[in-house]
């Protein structure tokens, strides 16, 4: 063996030893464990959705009968009483039918009279045997046909009634105009379905909230469960709202099955009860008032700046505006000297305060008064100068609603972070250092064990009668490595969840995650390379 051979060797067993030496005193990799520890605290449970705001109880108006719009009595955001007319159709064709109608009760009225007379004159006769038993059976006959035509006219003739009284359209509840359909000159057909001319809202201080729930949640959601939600108007003001019905229709669209979900809403001002009021409008400038006399006074009427005088009210009235008044009524200050007339007129009065009443009952003021005989706009609309919805309530029919519904609470409670029971430490350690294997009994009892025997392995060899069994585990440290303890969990909001078992104590800590150890070796640079010059 020459020289080069034996330095080769030499230089062999000097690596190999160094290796060896190296891989015996290294220090051993450990992974380095997360932890969370067991404490108490509040987990509450939660759905969110989105949802549409309508009215509580939104009624649309229709028409039984054709014609062409005459006239509009309301219009958007209109305050109207149940009964109050709301719009007019042509009745010139209705009132042609209702008299046709009438000549033809008059005409059968007439047959069904000479009818009776003929009868009782045949009765008469074959009373006596001056005619045979067959004529007086044909006027009999004769009789009962022309009685049965005088109903059929007197159907026809209340018909025509109905029809002529269908034409004045008037509102079905008190409430507040929100949709409207139609405008004078148009044409409304009955033939295949009944138009919407109209769409009243009763109540604007109550409304409701339609949400869409998925069927992996409808399961939680009870009647008399709270919920809050926010508005894109408002996005820093919260609303309050409590499930009223949990619909058990289901809702198909694209394979997602959904459920309606109503709750009740409270509707709220926009400046709470109690603030300090706005600031009035200033005063427009106001013409100079001629001097009054006794002589232009009214018989009856009080001095002017007493109380009353034609329901008034304090202070009196400009003499032009009541003469105004009182002409838009159909009065005139000659009339007022007949009392008679006058209490007309004051009974006119009190049913004009009487009309704009839907304005206080559903806290909204009324921005015109009423003024007697619809007034004529241009663009075609007749309305009637009544109360206006001031809309100063928060919420508003068609908002969309971000919700959040509380569906479970549990307060003072064990709770760990959920992620703890998904976590499993098996997969960060050796072979050799992982856990034994449960117990066949234990494995039966979770459900995993393999099927015995013909016919009971169908998925992966599990019996047929056997089902699976959740089982929730956490981890623990013990000597230094992971132990499995068997708990049960609660309710969850998606960050902590409800923990409870025997082995579940406050302070306890479990696993939750592993550290990052792996950081970026340092640039290993050669003797050998050139060294950079600074």
């Amino acid at each position: 063996m020459n020289r080069k051979m034996l330095w080769g060797l030499s230089a062999l067993g000097v690596v190999v030893v160094g290796g060896g030496l190296y891989a015996a005193l290294r220090p051993a990799e450990q992974v380095k464990w997360r932890t969370a520890k067991v404490e108490r605290g509040n987990v509450v449970q939660r759905i969110s959705a989105t949802g549409t705001l309508s009215a509580l109880v939104q009624v649309p108006v229709g028409t039984q009968v054709s014609g062409t719009i005459s006239a509009l009595y309301a219009d958007y955001n209109s305050l109207v009483k149940k009964g109050q007319v709301i719009a007019q159709i042509d009745s010139t064709v209705w009132e042609t039918q209702l008299k046709d109608a009438q000549a033809s009760l008059e005409r059968a009225k007439a047959n069904l009279e000479d009818a009776q007379r003929q009868y009782q004159r045949t009765k008469r006769l074959a009373a006596e045997k001056l005619v045979s038993d067959q004529d007086l059976d044909i006027k009999e006959t004769s009789l009962k046909t022309t009685q049965a035509s005088f109903q059929t006219a007197q159907a026809a003739l209340d018909r025509a009634k109905a029809n002529l009284g269908y034409c004045t359209i008037t509102a079905p509840v008190d409430g507040v105009v929100v949709g409207r359909s139609v405008d004078v000159g148009q044409t409304v057909t009955t033939s295949f379905n009944t138009p919407n001319l109209f769409t009243i809202a009763q109540d604007l201080s109550k409304m409701k909230l339609e949400v869409s729930i998925d069927e992996a949640d409808i399961g939680q959601v009870k009647v008399g469960q709270p919920a809050f939600f926010t508005v894109d108007s408002y996005p820093d003001k919260q609303f309050r709202g409590t499930v009223a019905q949990v619909r058990l229709e289901p809702i198909t669209q694209q394979n997602v099955v959904t459920y309606k979900v109503v709750m009740e809403v409270q509707n709220e001002p926009l400046v709470p009860q109690g603030n300090s009021p706005a600031p009035a409008a200033p005063k427009a400038a106001e013409a100079p008032k001629a001097p009054r006399t006794e002589a232009a006074r009214p018989e009856g009427a009080r001095p002017e700046g007493g109380q009353g005088g034609f329901g008034m009210g304090r202070g009196g009235m400009d003499p032009a505006a009541r003469e105004a008044l009182m002409k838009k009524l159909g009065f005139t200050p000659e009339d007022l000297q007949d009392p008679a007339k006058r209490e007309a007129f004051r009974a006119k009065m009190r049913e004009r305060r009487e009309h704009d009443a839907p304005a206080a009952t559903m806290g909204v003021t009324a921005a015109r008064p009423s003024q007697g005989q619809p007034k004529r706009t241009p663009g075609g609309i007749n309305f009637a100068d009544g109360p206006i919805y001031s809309g100063n309530l928060a919420l508003r029919p068609g908002m969309t609603a971000n919700v959040t519904i509380f569906t479970n609470r549990r307060e003072d409670v064990l709770r760990v972070p959920s992620v703890a029971l998904r976590f499993n430490p098996t997969n960060f350690l050796k072979t050799d250092k992982k856990p034994a294997p449960a117990a066949p009994q234990a494995q039966a009892a979770r459900g995993q064990g393999q099927g015995q025997g013909p016919g009971q392995g169908q998925r992966g060899g599990m019996p047929r009668s056997m089902t699976f069994k959740r089982e929730d585990k956490v981890w623990v440290l013990e000597n230094g490595m992971p132990k499995e303890l068997v708990v049960k969990a609660g309710i969850s909001d998606g960050q902590f969840t409800e923990l409870s078992g025997d082995t579940v104590t406050e302070g306890l800590e479990v696993l939750t995650g592993v550290e990052d150890t792996k950081k970026p070796a340092p640039a290993q640079t050669s003797p050998f390379a050139p060294q950079r010059r600074r």
